[in-house]
């Protein structure tokens, strides 16, 4: 083989294994040789040695093995009793031990382990040896150099630093040096194989950078088929065991890298541990040199999240108050300094309160609003001043609103006090915070004052603002006069309230879409915009804007929008038809925010949940979401309108007509009172009318849907269609087709596809198939969806039954129509029972009294000419079937 003065190789410890493998059968063979192992802290040297013992022993060769000792460097001959303790030694040799001074035992075994070499293959593997006794590493030198001459094979274990330093003996003779890399990914995925689970050797190799300690840790993890919360917890494990054998100063430059966990100079670092700072700097290359670190950063944060994690108590808050000192003296970012700060839990130095607030203003831009709110909160423990407690708690007031509305109402009661001292943006924040929960006088006069600051209103924030008033109240705030393009579309837009979708509100929603990003003020600009769409038809388009600003939301951890554009997003499901997806997001919308968070907004989730329940026939779960609380001052708001306007559809659908009169007459009183006339979003005229109708009392109905149609803009297409399907059923039956056409048609141009499917379902309830075919009625197409949402609707009435016009008495009156027809009423009993229901389970689902369901039983049998239940499955279907 000649001879080899310090050949190195690098491997990796599987192939540092392989490799010694080999000398151990050539040592078997009768060559010996001198292997110096080294490596970092948990490099792998003491598995390599242990695994080539393993090899030695089944090969046959004889094995003597020892450890140094850090402690037991003192005890003169420690490692030599070590070696000669195993049982196979010939007794002849340990009794050495005992004969003459140091020096002769040594050259005695020396010799007698030489003679035994030339017998048989002898191992010797010495881990540590850096601990060696000075006794023992003689013999080891002098072995050593013996090792060509017969069967002997050297296994010595070394640190990295040592090999040039204090081993210079031992590297100055013939020997090998094989210094350990990591682990690659390859021989991962073999120990990954070799272990027979599912480990995935490329994240493992990205989380351990090869250190077999890391890498073997992970590996048991998910040998026991731990969850990722197992896996993450033996990896912390791992690490903090590793520092521990790193040493000092190793380990305290270690734990500086990881707490300061940004790209920082190592005079940095060696401030922070407290270490020379040329210290500090061999520490980071060795863990560079583990992979664990690069330049003096953890490669990956789990793996610096693992050392912070390990830290407890006041050792944690000494080295982040001096990280934080380090930081702010090199003039680092206000974030940066505020999280060692916020990590500490405090903020005694004079600095430490302005970087606090100023970092809170700079997460904010990033949407950290948690990060933001323990700066904030942290830097009140320490505030003085009355200024000072003021402008923290204004500026929390506008940080926790947007994931905790309810937090800012202490907050925005110091908004409210603040009077001449608020500045521009603390006025925005009063005016958001007071729509919200239904504070229009304070909302009105915090407006006002944005409008006579000297520094004036950004038009786009005007503009949003006035949206924003318009959404809750159905009025803007006053905005300056003036031919800017925001205030100009805003007007445009608000316009829809009134009027519905055109093309006009339609280009304005789009700018307002495309130019306006989601914030705080923002909000109900872009809900206006988006409803703007849907009234104009383009349903898809509107639900395309609201996904998509939804997920934004989502992504910038901002829940309270989140919970509004999903509130919105369920009345658009409702709107095409899709009952089920407008009831499940609906209630997913309002599970996201609490009753108190969600302020005079919780209206949008309620109405819709209670309108799609009432649409789907689901009248115990309607009757429920009528139990959550609603707070009084929601009845100020339009959203409140919105939610009487469907609890009083709820009532006509389960047959409390007067309930249902009282609902839409609060409506009109409330817009009345107002001075409000907003027909695309309540017409009340015609709920009324329709309520009249079920009541018996058709001519006030016909009056109550002309005047809807008389005070509806051309283009408010709802109006019309609901107008004219009250009109259809309370005047001339002749005329009934028609206008139900028309009122389809209106229902289509609105994009309303629910009421479109409900008025076709009725269309051909009429039996008005064969006119149809004749082209007297023109066909309607009824997207599927909508065709199956209102085969679960409520039916509009086929007969004329009573209201009462602007809250005067109303008078139960007789029914009168065609016996033909099936009323709403009668029909959805008739379809439960067709369907094997029993008369308490109809009772139950509609919730209505079995005394009822029998009476509808009996007018159903009559109607329909049928001698029982048991025929009018075949009825029904037949009716179905031809349609």
């Amino acid at each position: 083989m000649g001879v080899n003065w310090g050949q190195n190789r690098r491997n990796d410890p599987q192939g540092a294994v392989a490799f010694i493998e080999g000398l151990l059968i050539e040592c078997d063979a009768g060559a010996g040789e001198t292997v110096l192992v080294g490596g970092g802290p948990a490099s792998g040297k003491t598995q390599v040695q242990n695994q080539v013992v393993a090899r030695a022993g089944e090969l046959g060769i004889l094995t003597l093995t020892a450890a140094g000792a850090a402690d037991e460097r003192d005890v003169d001959g420690g490692v030599i009793d070590q070696l000669l303790a195993g049982p196979a030694l010939p007794r002849a040799i340990t009794g050495l031990l005992t004969e003459g001074d140091t020096e002769d035992r040594i050259a005695g075994l020396v010799s007698a382990v030489h003679r035994l070499a030339r017998e048989r293959a002898v191992l010797v593997a010495v881990d540590d040896l850096h601990h060696v006794d000075e006794t023992s590493a003689r013999l080891l030198l002098r072995l050593q150099r013996r090792t060509r001459s017969a069967a002997l094979l050297l296994v010595l274990n070394h640190p990295d630093s040592w090999y040039a330093g204090d081993g210079l003996p031992f590297a100055a003779q013939p020997h090998r040096h094989v210094q350990l890399t990591p682990l690659s990914v390859a021989a991962i995925a073999e120990l990954v194989a070799a272990a027979g689970h599912d480990g995935r050797p490329e994240r493992i190799h990205e989380l351990t950078a090869g250190n077999p300690l890391l890498v073997n840790a992970l590996l048991d993890a998910y040998r026991g088929n731990a969850d990722d919360s197992r896996v993450g917890l033996a990896y912390s494990e791992a690490v903090q065991r590793l520092l521990h054998r790193y040493g000092s100063p190793l380990r305290e430059v270690a734990t500086a890298i990881a707490v300061l966990d940004t790209d920082v100079t190592t005079e940095a670092v060696a401030a922070v541990a407290g270490v020379d700072p040329l210290d500090a700097e061999a520490s980071a290359g060795v863990l560079a040199d583990s992979g664990l670190v690069a330049g003096v950063r953890f490669r990956q944060p789990p793996a610096a999240a693992a050392v912070v994690g390990g830290l407890r108590g006041p050792e944690k808050v000494r080295l982040h108050v001096r990280a934080a000192e380090v930081k702010h003296a090199r003039g680092l970012a206000a974030a940066d300094v505020a999280r060692h700060l916020v990590a500490a839990g405090e903020a005694n130095a004079d600095w430490a309160l302005p970087v606090l607030v100023e970092a809170a203003e700079q997460v904010m831009l990033g949407d950290d609003v948690d990060f933001a709110t323990r700066c904030l909160k942290l830097a009140a423990t320490v505030a003085t001043a009355k200024w000072e407690q003021q402008t923290i708690s204004q500026l929390l007031a506008k940080i926790t609103w947007r994931v905790n509305p309810a937090a800012a109402v202490p907050h925005l009661e110091c908004l409210r006090q603040g009077g001449d001292q608020l500045d521009q943006s603390d006025r925005i924040a009063l005016v958001r915070q007071s729509l919200w929960f239904g504070d229009r006088e304070t909302f009105e006069r915090a407006f006002a004052a944005l409008g006579d600051d000297i520094e004036p209103l950004d038009p786009r924030t005007a503009a949003e603002l006035s949206l924003a008033g318009q959404w809750h109240y159905g009025v803007s705030a006053a905005v300056p006069e003036s031919g800017d393009p925001w205030l100009h579309t805003a007007s445009t837009l608000g316009a829809v309230w009134r009027t519905g979708g055109g093309e006009a509100t339609s280009a304005c929603a789009e700018r307002i879409l495309q130019n306006c990003r989601l914030s705080d003020t923002s909000l109900e600009a872009l809900a206006t915009a988006i409803l703007a769409l849907a009234y104009d038809g383009k349903s898809d388009r509107a639900e395309g804007w609201c996904t998509s600003l939804g997920e934004e939301a989502e992504y910038r951890g901002a829940v309270t929008w989140k919970a509004m554009l999903d509130a919105i997003g369920a009345g658009l499901a409702l709107r095409r038809g899709d009952v089920a997806a407008a009831t499940e997001q609906a209630a997913r919308a309002l599970a996201m925010l609490d009753a108190p968070n969600w302020g005079v907004a919780i209206s949008y989730p309620l109405a819709t949940l209670l309108s799609a329940h009432t649409a789907a026939g689901a009248f115990k779960a309607a009757a429920a979401v009528l139990r959550h609380p609603v707070p009084d001052v929601v009845f100020t708001t339009l959203g409140g309108v919105r939610y009487l306007r469907a609890r009083g559809q709820f009532h006509l659908a389960t047959n409390r007509g007067l309930a249902a009169v009282s609902d839409f007459q609060q409506c009109q009183r409330i817009l009345r009172d107002r001075d409000l006339d907003l027909p695309a979003i309540v017409p009340w005229r015609t709920d009324l009318a329709e309520a009249n109708l079920r009541l018996g009392n058709p001519t006030l109905a016909v009056e109550l849907a002309k005047q809807q149609l008389g005070c509806s803009a051309p283009t408010d297409s709802y109006s019309q269609g609901s107008a004219l399907r009250v009109l259809a059923f309370a005047g001339d039956s002749a005329a009934r087709p028609g206008l139900l056409n028309r009122a389809a048609e209106a229902f289509k141009a609105s994009g309303d596809r629910l009421e479109l499917a409900k008025t076709v379902r009725t269309l051909n309830q009429l039996g008005q198939r064969a006119e149809r075919s004749a082209g007297l009625v023109k066909p309607v197409h009824v997207p599927r969806q909508a065709s199956a949402a209102a085969s679960r609707a409520p039916r509009p009435v086929a007969r004329p039954v009573a209201a009462e016009p602007n809250g005067a008495a109303v008078t139960e009156g007789n029914p009168a129509g065609n016996p033909a027809t099936l009323s709403e009423a009668e029909l959805r009993v008739a379809e439960l029972a067709a369907h094997g229901r029993t008369n308490r389970q109809i009772s139950e689902t509609l919730y209505i009294t079995v005394s009822t369901v029998e009476q509808h039983l009996t007018r159903v049998y009559r109607k329909l000419g049928v001698p029982g239940r048991s025929a009018l499955a075949g009825e029904l279907a037949g009716a179905e079937g031809g349609q």
